[in-house]
């Protein structure tokens, strides 16, 4: 009986630790579904976000993209060849942007293709010049060998004289074509720059970037007016005179003008350096500092939103990161697609130049042993002056990327 009574009492002593047990692992096992199934819940409700965060951003791009005017930049791209089109990769300029946007870059193949017929077209159209300059050298060489022998220094200077003048002709209406190519890639970057700054200004005081805005207006306005003005009414007359002194001290050894000619050539190179060095020297410093400026007025600007307004704060900096996202996407694309437009630009005329240059010596190289030192004295400067005009428009270009790329980083805060 005690022994009896002695088991009962252990039986009730352990059958509540058994019911217990069996209660917290039920309720550890409910627990553990409950989080399994917010944590399913979260997810979906992660990826719903998402896919509403991707809808947003491309309704505000577009609605962006729509309110911006590239007439300005459409007109820049009638004035292409179709050379310079296919190098751009579009035959608008809200074309060649959405396909940015969308990832699809234009095919390097095609790129090189087009490089490669636009080498081939200056070329060739140099080939007749070319033959007709060496055909003419040649022929004064033939007539002075067989010049008479009494007045031979006379007509040999005649015969000299005279092939010397076919060529200069020959070569400056090859000179006067360059220097009309030159001239328009200015204007052209020029129009570029007063339609594409503009659009790169507005999405950048859109987002907040008014410290860079304030900075590279006044800095546009002097690249496009002040040194494009140099460029086109001081540089390019300097290159016209020096050109003339030139001929005239290749006409004859007594009258002697290097000196005169070297010290334009001098002032051309120091204004072209002076000016370029200047201007991207400042433009870079303000721009760096404006742009870290920028970027914490709009990182302090969120955190203001999301910390200080209560309830709905977090969803105005989100939609507000939204509009920032877009702006600056759009910002960027419209630089990169600049950056096109000014390699479409420059390319053609910088080919013509330099296979305009190497031609000039080769024509120096082959004429020399003939024995007529004028032309090739002549021929041998003139591939020198070339080089002015190749120093213009890679300057001018270079300046022009500077700006492109500091605007494009300015406010980029994601």
């Amino acid at each position: 009986m005690k022994k009896f009574f002695f088991l009962l009492c252990l039986l009730f002593f352990f059958c509540p630790t058994a019911v217990k047990a069996d209660t917290f692992s039920f309720t550890l096992q409910t627990t553990s579904s409950i989080a399994l199934s917010n944590t399913v819940v979260a997810e979906n409700n992660s990826t719903i976000s998402d896919e509403e965060l991707i809808e947003d951003l491309e309704e505000n791009i577009s609605s962006q993209l729509d309110e911006l005017d590239f007439s300005s930049l459409d007109e820049v791209l009638k004035a292409f060849t179709e050379g310079q089109i296919s190098i751009f990769g579009g035959s608008s300029f809200l074309e060649k942007i959405s396909s940015l946007i969308a990832g699809e870059y234009s095919d390097s193949t095609s790129l090189w293709q087009a490089v490669l017929d636009c080498f081939l077209s200056s070329v060739l159209g140099l080939l007749p010049m070319i033959s007709a300059i060496i055909g003419v050298s040649i022929l004064g060489s033939m007539l002075q060998g067989i010049r008479p022998t009494n007045n031979g220094k006379s007509m040999a200077h005649i015969i000299n004289f005279v092939s010397y003048g076919i060529v200069v002709v020959l070569l400056l209406s090859l000179v006067s074509q360059m220097l009309i190519s030159t001239t328009r890639t200015i204007v052209s970057l020029k129009n570029q720059m007063d339609a594409i700054f503009p659009i790169l200004l507005t999405l950048l005081t859109a987002m907040g970037g008014t410290v860079s805005a304030s900075i590279y207006q006044p800095a546009m306005a002097v690249l496009s007016n002040v040194i494009g003005s140099i460029a086109t009414y001081v540089l390019l007359p300097l290159f016209i005179f020096i050109v003339v002194f030139t001929i005239v001290s290749n006409l004859s050894s007594t009258v002697k003008l290097e000196k005169f000619s070297s010290f334009l050539t001098s002032t051309y190179k120091w204004v072209t350096g002076v000016v370029f060095t200047i201007f991207t020297a400042f433009i870079s410093l303000q721009g760096i500092s404006a742009g870290s400026v920028d970027g914490i007025s709009i990182r302090t600007a969120k955190f203001a939103i999301r910390s200080y307004i209560p309830l709905v704060g977090s969803y105005i900096s989100d939609g507000m990161g939204i509009i920032l996202a877009s702006s600056n996407l759009i910002k960027n694309v419209v630089g990169v697609a600049g950056l096109f437009l000014l390699l479409a630009s420059i390319l053609s005329p910088l080919l013509d130049l330099i296979v305009f240059m190497l031609a000039l010596k080769l024509i120096a190289g082959i004429v020399e042993p003939l024995g007529n030192k004028q032309i090739a004295s002549f021929a041998s400067s003139l591939s020198k002056c070339m080089v002015l005009l190749i120093s213009l428009i890679i300057a001018l270009s270079f300046v022009y990327f500077i700006m492109l790329g500091l605007v494009m980083c300015s406010a980029n805060i994601f």
